[in-house]
């Protein structure tokens, strides 16, 4: 009876952060019931985890890619390679995280613009996807929406060295992730110090401290591993498409669930639904930001909608391909400003009949947003569950045929395969057209390796292949797939 007493007057005296709470649990279920366990890994995916998996290879980890989701998937990649457990694992910390970063909002402001912020940013299809998957973006959104919300507590004359630390630890946490993206992040922060009644010098500290502590390891890996810093930078960018670009169309295709438009991958064009909901975004955040003016919390709205707009622009005019999950921290902020709208509207109207206006109109708008999200989300999820799943296939039908480690799969899907057989593997996009057996190819032989080719177009991919013997995996779908193997 007491601790069901004191949760009662905990509830009474904190409702907000009881529903930012409840909203945090909702994300996790939902994510486990409509994108977790069965799920197997994706590309990148692999590349990230077989760097602390003890039982695989680590697959080649180019230049642009950072350790921060590494670190974040060891605990469990160290004590097991289930995809399941990692996938609950990462549903339950994405949860935690979605409470915490926006939770650091509340001791800014208490009131509902948090919770409804939060609620906005899961319900994404986008956020529900990747919080569970083992890539970095959604873990740079949760940072910057709490490197923002310290930001603006360490500007208030009440700012104390808790704000500090935590805004140092969080723009650390970004850099570790996606170093670039660290820079994005502080520079709308920064300028925002020379604001009269802002400049704090220690708040510059803490941005340049974990500006440092975040990029360390990629420093010392450029060195380490890649001939120095500009030699990794100029790597990064090359294998980034990295220049001026302006791929805005290419994102406006990608808001329906092509995980990446870049070639050879066909995105199709945007859709008109989507299209719609992308250009209501920005119409939504200025009006957001009015209300918030009105409100007296015009910072709470403009430093997010800045800061969002900052980490959009690389991808936007730097880079020469789109993923939708690209904008996921841009979303993330953004939602800030249409909460403060949100709000506004619905606390705006006086009298009855426009207040129950204001309220019909948000909630048809939530509808409608949550409808083709979840629409979009399972046109994601089935066809990738299958994909995925014919990984898992593939891999023990090789297994059926004697191949064991030491190992290389070579093809498509390669590396998606090869770590399902503790292999190493070599992605194929496009087959080579010449008759010569590629140099991964000659390298793993040399070095007394099993290879094996794999292809689930059903006929031969590549000249080189035609001295090989062919087995069809017949039970395998969807696809037609064949493995090869040297005579």
């Amino acid at each position: 009876m007491g601790s069901r007493a004191s949760m009662h007057s905990w509830l009474r005296a904190d409702p907000w952060r009881a529903l930012l709470m409840l909203v945090a649990v909702c994300y996790g279920i939902v994510q486990l019931v409509a994108a977790g366990p069965g799920m197997g890994l994706g590309w990148d995916e692999v590349v990230y985890v077989s760097q602390v998996d003890p039982r695989v290879p680590a697959t080649e980890f180019i230049a642009p890619r950072a350790r921060g989701i590494t670190l974040i998937v060891a605990p469990v990649t160290l004590v097991t390679s289930s995809t399941d457990a990692l996938r609950v694992y990462l549903c339950l910390l994405s949860a935690l995280a979605l409470y915490a970063s926006f939770g650091t909002w509340l001791r800014l402001r208490p009131g509902a613009v948090a919770p409804l912020a939060a609620l906005l940013f899961a319900s994404l299809w986008l956020a529900l996807f990747y919080g569970n998957e083992a890539m970095p973006n959604m873990w740079v959104a949760f940072g910057a929406v709490a490197a923002v919300g310290f930001f603006l507590r360490c500007v208030r004359p009440d700012g104390g060295r808790g704000s500090l630390a935590g805004l140092a630890l969080c723009v650390a946490a970004v850099a570790l992730l996606r170093p670039p993206d660290s820079i994005w992040l502080i520079l709308p922060l920064g300028l925002a110090l020379a604001k009269p009644g802002w400049r704090r010098p220690r708040v510059a500290i803490a941005l340049v401290a974990g500006l440092a502590v975040g990029w360390a390891d990629w420093i010392v890996e450029a060195y380490v591993r890649f001939g120095g810093l500009i030699s990794r930078w100029q790597a990064a960018g090359a294998a980034n498409e990295t220049g001026l670009h302006f791929s805005l169309y290419e994102h406006a295709r990608a808001l329906n669930g092509p995980l990446l438009c870049r070639p050879p991958a066909d995105c199709g064009p945007a859709v008109p639904s989507w299209v719609l909901w992308w250009s209501a975004i920005p119409v939504l955040v200025l009006l957001g930001t009015y209300a918030a003016r009105r409100r007296d919390h015009l910072a709470e709205s403009l430093m997010p909608a800045v800061a969002g707009v900052s980490l959009a622009a690389p991808y936007v005019f730097l880079v020469g391909y789109a993923a939708p999950r690209f904008l996921l921290p841009t979303y993330a902020l953004l939602a800030f400003p249409i909460a403060h709208g949100a709000l506004g509207l619905l606390e705006g109207a006086r009298g009855s009949a426009p207040r129950r206006a204001g309220a019909c109109l948000v909630a048809a708008g939530f509808l409608a947003h949550l409808t083709l999200q979840g629409a979009t989300l399972d046109k994601v999820v089935a066809p990738r569950l299958a994909k995925r799943g014919a990984d898992v296939q593939v891999a023990r039908a090789l297994e059926g045929l004697s191949v064991r480690p030491p190992c290389l799969v070579y093809g498509e899907h390669a590396v998606k395969i090869a770590y399902r057989m503790g292999c190493e593997g070599h992605t194929v996009l496009n087959w080579p057209g010449q008759s010569d057996v590629p140099a991964a190819v000659r390298g793993a032989e040399a070095a007394g390796k099993q290879v094996i080719a794999v292809d689930r177009g059903g006929s031969v991919p590549a000249p080189f292949l035609l001295a090989w013997e062919r087995r069809p995996l017949r039970d395998v779908r969807p696809g037609r797939w064949s493995a090869y193997l040297p005579r």
